[in-house]
């Protein structure tokens, strides 16, 4: 790549949201709709699944941590392992002011749509 293309290429990465943030996924689930049907043939439909699923695992398990531990849950879903659908989950990333998306991470936002779907009554 000629000195001028890697110029270019650094400018529209660093307008880029980080990689692992709210906006970099919610992001690449954009391009991935505009491509109706065929988006789940994309390599990224399988890593943006095994993402979402990784968090989400992740987050159960600090919410079942928690719980040994005696220590306040985040979030109060009847299960420690809540349900989100995947469209519900990406119209919990949308709800979620734009200004904030890019700093914040996926597991962060997931954590904020799910206790915003099952909010602790105290």
């Amino acid at each position: 790549m000629k000195p001028a293309g890697l110029l270019v290429a650094a400018v529209l990465l660093a307008g880029a949201a980080p990689a692992g943030s709210a906006q970099n996924f919610l992001d690449r689930v954009n391009r991935l709709k505009g491509k109706g049907p065929l988006a789940f043939f994309d390599a990224d439909y399988r890593r943006l699944k095994a993402e979402a699923t990784a968090v989400g695992k992740s987050i159960g398990s600090d919410r079942i941590a928690a719980e040994k531990a005696g220590k306040p849950i985040l979030y109060c879903s009847p299960k420690a392992r809540a349900k989100l659908g995947s469209m519900e989950f990406v119209d919990g990333l949308e709800a979620i002011p734009a200004s904030q998306r890019p700093g914040m991470s996926l597991k962060q936002a997931m954590l904020r749509i799910l206790q915003k779907k099952y909010p602790c009554r105290r």
